[in-house]
């Protein structure tokens, strides 16, 4: 499936590959827009998304270290559930995220697991990127 780059403002260079994603925990959904990053270790989830999903802070007993701007706060594991019309997921997709206390993080999709989960190809040169699913 292809997607689109899309900008972060007006200028060429802030073009980026973000997904729309609904992730759901129980029986609430929020619909996210993630960074597709392969510099990143894990999937990132901040606080405020975590919260409006339903998770509890101290029900989330892994803790997890995070580096770099989001270092200085405190992290847990949170294990929700990935949905897009447009992949035809036969279930939704088990994505295991650090949700990070930090309010302004972005939602970050990484090597742990989403990356282990999908096959991406890049195509800067005209503005798509295509997602496929891992071959079982």
């Amino acid at each position: 499936m292809r997607f689109p780059y899309t900008a972060a403002d007006n200028t060429s260079t802030s073009m980026m590959t973000r997904l729309p994603l609904t992730l759901s925990l129980g029986n609430r959904s929020v619909e996210v827009s993630g960074l597709l990053d392969t510099g990143s270790a894990v999937n990132v989830l901040p606080y405020n998304i975590g919260h409006r999903l339903g998770a509890v802070w101290d029900q989330q007993t892994t803790t997890v270290p995070l580096v770099g701007s989001l270092g200085q706060f405190e992290a847990r594991a949170l294990i929700v559930l990935a949905s897009h019309p447009q992949l035809r997921l036969q279930s939704p997709l088990r994505l295991v995220f650090v949700w990070s206390q930090a309010q302004d993080a972005p939602v970050i999709f990484g090597q742990m697991n989403f990356f282990m989960e999908f096959d991406v190809c890049f195509y800067r040169a005209q503005g798509v990127f295509e997602l496929e699913l891992k071959k079982s």
